[in-house]
């Protein structure tokens, strides 16, 4: 899930959707998936001015995936996270 809503806002961002602009609670992520999503985001504006918006979404799959793996799911940093029911 982690590496799914990640993934799916930064592109919304890379785009520019009007979307994109909603804060991490909105978009359903913890305090811990958001500092990954604007690192991501970051990374991933930098590779489009390289190398093209298909790199860009290239690299936003392999490093939510990475990312979110290597945190186990990073939700546990997020106060207001519940486990689901």
């Amino acid at each position: 899930m982690c590496a799914d809503l990640i993934s799916y806002w930064a592109e919304q961002d890379l785009a520019g959707s009007h979307w994109a602009g909603l804060d991490w609670e909105q978009k359903g992520l913890s305090n811990e998936q958001y500092e990954i999503y604007d690192e991501i985001v970051q990374a991933a504006r930098a590779e489009r001015r390289r190398h093209g918006t298909p790199a860009a979404k290239a690299l936003i799959k392999r490093l939510t995936e990475r990312r979110c793996a290597a945190a186990n799911g990073a939700t546990h940093s997020s106060e207001n996270w519940r486990p689901p029911t």
